[in-house]
């Protein structure tokens, strides 16, 4: 959809939603309670539109938290000041979700994606064609940078590139790709989130994550031949192109990237601020300056003006759920109901590290069955268990959550992959999750024992 096709009041609230954004950066350097104040207004304002337009289901849980948000603050005597700075405790994580397409919509304008799509269809015409390998090895990469966009982008390229493949079984190969990069890039939503809750930087759990993310590989090659569904035609590239196309050069791309990433951690080990607000301020400088650089500023400028204007009508659900998330998370952190929390998950588990570990992650799988997203979990469990009261780390806590959150979206009917993926496949959202059911629930189990033995070995 293009955003002249929308209706003024929401490519306003488009823009409302980066003016959010860019008030939380400017505040972790120039701290201020006027700017605090001024984004969780923003945001109060974005949830309330967003409301109008989402799902019941999204309408009932943004209620509810709402409501047992306010309750609390109200229980607990708070100001209505504070109250409002609720509706801002999530801004880091939409940021995420509004800035770092930056970076996928300046390689879109730098022909840096129409490069690489050329390379595959020149290998694919060199007799190099491995349709459903090469899927999972571009998203599990390029995925860690462009995150959702990935699974079209890459979905888009294999089928202009190669001559024969079945598509609803490459179109969920390339979701199980994108969960690759779910368990530890610093670019994803779930992985900020988590370093925040626990003041962690990326290097005290990246080393274990991209551990775990290579047993999630293995998981998912052993299970790639177990993908059937019924109606899975071989679709043919009839039309593939033989003609003869230049060669591009892939080291633009590779160069941006690596500076990129560099950067990234360089900064993050460097400054004060956490790696969520790293990236985030990369994604905003770093193409502008790469743009400029490249002479490519005009173009960029016009395809960032019409992303900014979709950003509300794309992320309406995200708004919802994400700032009354942060509303309820803020309001718990005032109550004793964290210590109740903890102390209730302790007793259940008897003192387990295992078995609690176990708890939160099925319990997290079975929650996002009906709609309850991931974040609401991690911010309920993560604002209320107190590591050292089992014994263990904050890192193996972060871990656990990153699994519970990594599975249960691979397997829940309203997550953000298994909805584009069933777009894309032209498939119900329950058949998809019944094609992956058996390969998550192993992968949490692996996953989650993979870890314990980490803590048993005394390694985290």
């Amino acid at each position: 959809m293009h955003s002249k096709e929308l209706h003024p009041f929401i490519r306003t609230l488009g823009v409302v939603s980066y003016l959010m954004t860019i008030l939380y950066l400017v505040e972790h350097f120039y701290h201020s309670n006027i700017l605090v104040l001024t984004y969780s207004v923003l945001g109060a304002i974005l949830l309330i539109s967003a409301f109008l337009f989402i799902s019941s289901v999204n309408k009932i849980i943004t209620f509810i938290l709402v409501l047992l948000g306010t309750l609390c603050l109200i229980f607990e005597d708070i100001s209505l000041q504070v109250a409002i700075t609720g509706f801002g405790e999530n801004t880091n994580l939409l940021s995420l979700f509004l800035l770092i397409p930056l970076i996928g919509t300046f390689m879109s304008t730098a022909g840096y994606l129409k490069a690489l799509k050329t390379k595959v269809q020149q290998k694919e015409r060199n007799g190099q064609q491995h349709p459903y390998r090469l899927s999972y090895f571009l998203t599990a990469t390029v995925g860690v940078l462009l995150n959702y966009g990935s699974i079209a982008i890459v979905k888009q390229i294999i089928e202009e590139s190669s001559s024969s493949f079945k598509n609803k079984q490459l179109t969920l190969n390339i979701m199980r790709g994108f969960g690759f990069c779910m368990l530890w890039s610093p670019y994803f939503v779930n992985v900020g989130l988590i370093l925040v809750l626990f003041n962690l930087s990326w290097f005290d759990i990246g080393i274990y994550g991209l551990t775990l993310s290579f047993i999630y590989l293995l998981i998912s090659w052993l299970f790639f031949k177990r993908i059937s569904f019924s109606e899975d035609v071989i679709l043919t590239n009839k039309q593939k192109s033989v003609d003869t196309i230049e060669n591009p050069s892939l080291t633009p791309f590779f160069i941006f990237c690596s500076v990129l990433v560099f950067l990234s951690f360089v900064l993050d080990f460097i400054l004060s601020v956490n790696m969520l607000t790293v990236v985030c301020l990369l994604a905003i400088v770093l193409p502008f300056i790469w743009a400029i650089c490249t002479r490519v500023i005009g173009a960029y400028r016009r395809n960032v003006l019409e992303q900014v204007e979709l950003s509300f009508y794309r992320l309406k659900n995200e708004f919802s759920v994400f700032i009354s998330a942060g509303y309820f998370g803020m309001a718990l952190s005032y109550t004793e109901i964290g210590s109740f929390l903890s102390n209730f998950i302790y007793n259940i588990s008897q003192g387990s590290v295992f078995i609690l570990s176990a708890s939160i992650v099925l319990f997290a799988i079975i929650l996002a069955q009906v709609g309850i997203h991931p974040v609401i979990i991690v911010i309920g469990l993560g604002s209320a268990l107190s590591p050292l009261k089992f014994g263990v780390n904050p890192e193996y806590i972060a871990l656990i959550l990153l699994i519970a959150w990594t599975t249960a979206t691979q397997m829940s009917p309203f997550s953000g992959q298994v909805l584009m993926a069933s777009r894309l496949m032209n498939e119900s959202p329950i058949n998809v999750i019944k094609q992956n059911t058996s390969f998550s629930l192993i992968l949490a189990g692996v996953l989650t024992g993979a870890t314990y033995c980490l803590h048993v070995l005394g390694w985290i």
